[in-house]
């Protein structure tokens, strides 16, 4: 009797045991997936750039701590097949969608994005801010010299083979967060990259669309059309960037054109709280009418930053804007201090 009570307690034991340790597996493999699932479906992250900037010379430009960009979004995969991102930016007071995009990618090869998103031209452009050299983009991506678009709303379609990559995209033209296509015309943009080794890379993009006049009582008048184009190349051996670029297009029968040239080199400094310092220097120029004189305008920037942490996560920007008006010289060089956080 007792052998059994004893033999009866010994197995009550085990299947007691048993039971836990499944239901702990059971536990632990749940944590499991929800932990790769909370990875693949959600990742927040952005940036904050908070600078001093001013002027030594013109009084109408003060001296002034600025806070140029705020970045925060969430991005992600949903299934095998679908991912997303969801990109707000914070100038001033408001909030503002920056991009808002679903990605298809049905084979490994080729990928469809639909919703608001970067128009496929430009180099610089389509680089976050995070990651360039300077604290200021050029004329390249977009001034009152040289208009570009930066977002709009469209479907676009990327194919990878090997070295190449292949863009081709339709958009409303009416920019970021414009709900209403004024016209029935559509933007159409093209991009094509070739990666011949893996620290370089060439291409070249085109842009065309129809843009409307609006009067002076605020009805549009008629229709004309634009285009842009691009080229560009880029070197990235060891711990040095060089890049090129030059755009241009038409206005209706206006032509415009910019060309930059930058380079860097990142070294390591034997200290602890400094991942690496990099020098930098780039030209650029912008002429908004190539059929008019003295309209030009160009910019030599000299900067230095010092890495806090790798991958760009926090760095220091020490930046010299040296500007130069072709026809009437303006006192308005300028010096910039930013601190940039990436989390």
């Amino acid at each position: 009797m007792v052998k059994i009570k004893c033999l009866a307690f010994v197995v009550t034991g085990l299947l007691v045991t048993v039971s836990l340790a499944m239901a702990q597996a059971e536990e632990e493999k749940y944590l499991e997936e929800v932990h790769q699932y909370g990875n693949q479906a959600l990742k927040l992250g952005g940036y904050v750039q908070a600078r001093w900037e001013g002027t030594l010379e013109d009084r109408a430009m003060p001296n002034a701590f600025r806070i140029p960009r705020a970045y925060f979004g969430a991005s992600g995969d949903v299934g095998e097949c679908f991912s997303y991102k969801v990109l707000l930016t914070m100038p001033g007071t408001s909030i503002s969608l920056f991009d808002a995009y679903v990605d298809i990618k049905p084979i490994k090869q080729l990928t469809l994005r639909v919703g608001q998103f970067q128009t496929p031209i430009g180099m610089e452009k389509l680089r976050s801010s995070s990651v360039i050299l300077f604290p200021e983009r050029t004329f390249a991506s977009g001034c009152e010299e040289f208009p570009l678009m930066n977002r709009d709303i469209g479907v676009m379609l990327t194919g990878n083979i090997k070295f190449l990559t292949a863009q081709l995209g339709i958009f409303n033209g009416e920019g970021r967060n414009v709900k209403v296509d004024l016209n029935e015309a559509k933007d159409i943009a093209a991009r094509l990259t070739v990666k011949p080794i893996d620290y370089m890379h060439f291409g070249g993009a085109y842009q065309m669309g129809k843009r409307l006049w609006v009067d002076t009582t605020g009805m549009f008048s008629r229709e004309w059309d634009f285009n842009r184009w691009g080229a560009e190349f880029a070197l990235n051996p060891w711990d040095l960037w060089f890049a090129t670029e030059i755009m241009g297009g038409k206005d209706e029968e206006v032509s415009l054109i910019t060309y930059y040239a930058e380079a860097g080199w990142m070294f390591s400094v034997p200290l602890d709280w400094i991942h690496g310092v990099q020098p930098a220097v780039r030209y650029e120029v912008a002429d908004p009418n190539t059929d008019a004189d003295g309209d030009s305008r160009s910019i030599i920037t000299a900067d230095i930053n010092l890495h806090l942490l790798p991958a760009d996560k926090a760095k220091l920007a020490l930046c010299y804007r040296m500007i130069t008006e072709e026809r009437t010289e303006v006192d308005n060089n300028q010096i910039i201090a930013q601190l940039q956080l990436k989390f």
